[in-house]
């Protein structure tokens, strides 16, 4: 667009209003733009007002483009030219999201772009100045959108109010304009346990029993006969539809399975477990299985000694009296002993109860299945194996100088050769976990475990030549990786230890130790989970995956005593001795003094912070 201030005539011609002073007016040059016109105003032996071009303006003078400030008088011809207007094209799509239950139109409107001069004031020194207007437009037709929605098959859902205000909207958008019904998913089937999943239940000591066993527990226990647990079928799910008009079809529910073990039995549906006897009922689950048995109780009034002997018991154990020296105990649920353990060992599947101390002794409560910590060096040896294996074979593979002829029907002879050379553990290892599967507990080899045996089975035993392809190998490789880490991790309960004090004596638990009386000293504590020590601890250490509490650690003699946890854990201390030390997450915090009211824990850039130690320690 081209503006002028004598429309080509010089600007000694324009008319008085134009450019002759009006009366009054200050004396002096200026210049100015009004209505896209430059106009220009000075005495005739000047001095002139200059103007300043800008980008998108061509100032032009008497025929020459000037791009500096320049003079201007009256008699010169002046053209301002301003720069063509801009068209930038929209853009537009129709997607469908990966569930198949939306579709959605991106707009990016058309836009014309508009420069123009605006309205300047007068000024001696006249800076030019561009104005932009943006004009847009939808950047498609209806048309175009009902031929795209039929392209993609687009026909259920539609929302048609939403798409004629998009058709007509000139703003960049995202608008969902066709929706689908989702599938509602099915409930899996589930055991419903009749009895509590605690079995230990905190009873508050009378006021005739001693203080330094402030709390007792008792077990949850049924009846012959009790119904301890019921399964419930999975509940199919209801299918959907797509954007598209296809039918989305829920995932299966996944089935639960109900087994019983000793002392237990199930209904002829094997909908429900009954009990067979009395005694404490236990639950363990793992996977989709759910296994229910009534552990027995052995009662022994006096002590275990050597008129006794061991006792070694399936279920679970009470001892009226104490555990002499030299003796064992084993159970297979919890022991509550009424009196000391000195000098014995007391191991248990469950909790372990002490109502006095233990001296001189070990005592352990929990444990991992044995099954599963048997077969895990076999599927570690797979899932390492067959890692190293595919990683062999892409390697050969995207060697230049290995001839790839002769594998045209696919690489098992190049798995099968591998096998007989590099790889010769894998079919053993294949073998030993086949049969190991074989004695798990019914209903415990899930579907899918049996399942990735019998392609394992077939890849590394039975046909290696029939491997075609790569990628049977890497989906291999990663479910043993995944099955590694199942069993890496497996069902366990947190058993704990409760017990008045210990001396001189290793305390393991897979839960939570507590030591309710006097204390601690130089014993060893290692808890999965928290440790308590409401007296003192000294000498020894604790090891705990949780938080750990102690009243007062280490002693003015200066016994070595330290306290392990992990990162995420915090330690309570309500007054420590020098030679003392915590160590959380591997930073570690030595008391040189007596200190009081300490409370240890890493932030989260992994300093050691606590009441009196500075960050960063």
């Amino acid at each position: 667009m081209k503006e002028e201030i004598t429309r080509g005539f010089p600007a000694a011609t324009a008319s008085t209003a134009d450019n002759a002073f009006p009366a009054g007016e200050a004396v002096g040059p200026y210049a100015f733009v009004k209505q896209g016109r430059l106009v220009v105003r000075h005495r005739p032996e000047g001095p002139y007002p200059v103007v300043v071009p800008c980008p998108g303006v061509r100032l032009i003078i008497n025929g020459r483009e000037c791009t500096q400030p320049t003079p201007v008088s009256m008699k010169d011809t002046v053209q301002v030219e301003t720069a063509e207007k801009e068209r930038r094209e929209g853009n537009w799509s129709v997607s469908v999201s990966s569930d198949g239950l939306q579709a959605i139109l991106r707009t990016l409107p058309a836009v014309v772009v508009h420069r123009e001069l605006p309205d300047l004031p007068p000024a001696r020194i006249l800076q030019l100045k561009v104005v932009e207007r943006e004009e847009r437009f939808p950047p498609l037709t209806w048309d175009q959108l009902l031929q795209e929605l039929s392209r993609l098959g687009i026909n259920y859902g539609v929302d048609w109010e939403a798409c004629s205000r998009v058709v007509a909207s000139c703003a960049e958008e995202e608008v969902v304009i066709a929706r689908g019904i989702p599938a509602e998913p099915g409930k899996d089937g589930r055991v419903e346990l009749l009895f509590s999943s605690d079995s230990k239940v905190p009873v508050l000591a009378g006021e005739d029993e001693t203080v330094d066993f402030r709390e007792r527990y008792v077990f949850t226990s049924v009846e012959a006969g009790d119904v301890l647990a019921v399964k419930h079928p999975p509940w199919p799910g209801r299918p959907g539809t797509s954007v598209k008009g296809e039918v989305i079809v829920p995932p299966s529910p996944r089935d639960s399975t109900l087994s019983v073990g000793e002392g237990a039995v199930l209904t002829r549906d094997g909908e429900r477990a009954v009990a067979a006897r009395a005694g404490r009922p236990v639950a363990s689950r793992w996977r989709n299985l759910v296994k229910v048995s009534v552990l027995p109780e052995l009662v022994h009034d006096g002590d275990v000694d050597l008129n006794s002997g061991n006792i070694v018991f399936k279920g679970d154990v009470l001892i009226a009296g104490n555990v002499a020296e030299g003796m064992a105990v084993e159970a297979g649920g919890n022991v509550r002993v009424g009196g000391l353990v000195s000098g014995a060992r007391v191991q248990a599947t469950g909790s372990v109860l002490i109502r006095r101390n233990i001296l001189s002794s070990v005592v352990i409560a929990g444990g991992a299945p044995a099954f599963l910590q048997g077969m895990l060096p076999q599927v570690h040896a797979l899932a390492a194996g067959l890692q190293e294996m595919t990683t062999a074979i892409r390697q050969l593979l995207g060697n230049p100088a290995f001839k790839q002829g002769d594998l045209k029907g696919g690489i098992g002879p190049l798995v099968k050769l591998l096998l007989e050379e590099k790889f010769r553990h894998l079919p053993a290892a294949a073998n030993t976990f086949k049969k190991q599967v074989k004695t798990m507990p019914p209903g415990m080899a899930a579907e899918d475990l049996e399942e990735f045996i019998r392609e394992v089975e077939r890849a590394l035993v039975r046909s290696p030549l029939a491997v075609r392809d790569l990628r049977e190998l890497e989906t291999l490789a990663q479910r043993a990786g995944e099955w590694e880490k199942v069993f890496a991790s497996p069902p366990s309960a947190e058993s704990d230890v409760v017990a008045s004090s210990v001396h001189s004596s290793t305390v393991i638990a897979t839960g939570d130790v507590r030591v309710v009386g006097s204390g601690c000293y130089n014993s060893r504590i290692q808890a999965g989970k928290k440790v308590t020590v409401s007296g003192v601890f000294r000498g020894g250490e604790i090891q705990a995956g949780g938080d750990v509490h102690v009243g007062e650690l280490g002693s003015r003699g200066g016994a070595t005593t330290r306290v392990v946890t992990g990162p995420a854990a915090v330690v309570t201390v309500g007054h420590a001795f020098e030679n003392a030390s915590i160590v959380v997450g591997g930073r570690v915090y030595r008391f040189n003094r007596e200190e009081r009211g300490i409370r240890p824990w890493l932030d989260k850039e992994g300093n050691l912070r606590s009441k009196g130690i500075p960050k960063g320690t």
